[in-house]
């Protein structure tokens, strides 16, 4: 029993250190990973929420369309966990085709069949990586567009 204990105690000196080798060398290769996946996670997050708020701005806009202003505060407050969020809105009449808009429906377009009134509404969020990658931006826009139809004749 004595001669087993010795040997035991003699291999566990000569292995003190590799666990922390192993780490020296996992850790990097880890972190490599596991960065890029926390960044691929807020640029979905920021286009998820850049999406709703446009879709918010187009909900509000369809009880009230001739609110412009209103629409694009309705989609810059929807996404108030991201800063420098921007947003556009128009509202307008088309034919059902596609041609002959008309902005704020000033007039009825001149349509062989009928015309719709539609919201539109983009929102837009600068976006910045963590690190910078080899190849790819370290900025970009995240836009995103949502496009209702209000009514039409």
């Amino acid at each position: 029993m004595n001669k087993l204990n010795r040997a035991l105690r003699r291999g566990w000196r000569e292995c003190e250190g590799a666990s922390f080798v192993e780490l020296a060398v996992v850790l990097p290769i880890f972190l490599l990973m596991l960065v890029p996946a926390v960044d691929i996670g807020r640029a979905l997050y920021a286009s998820i929420e850049i999406s709703s708020a446009a879709e918010a701005g187009a909900m509000y806009g369809i009880q009230n369309p001739g609110d412009i202003a209103g629409m694009q505060t309705a989609s810059t407050s929807s996404a108030s966990n991201l800063s420098g969020v921007t947003s556009t809105a128009t509202y307008g009449c088309e034919c059902s085709d596609g041609s002959s808009p008309v902005a704020l429906c000033t007039s009825t377009p001149t349509c062989t069949y009928n015309y719709v009134t539609y919201i539109d509404v983009v929102a837009s969020v600068p976006y910045a990586t963590t690190f910078k990658y080899p190849g790819l931006p370290s900025s970009m826009n995240i836009t995103r567009e949502t496009r209702m139809r209000v009514g039409g004749d």
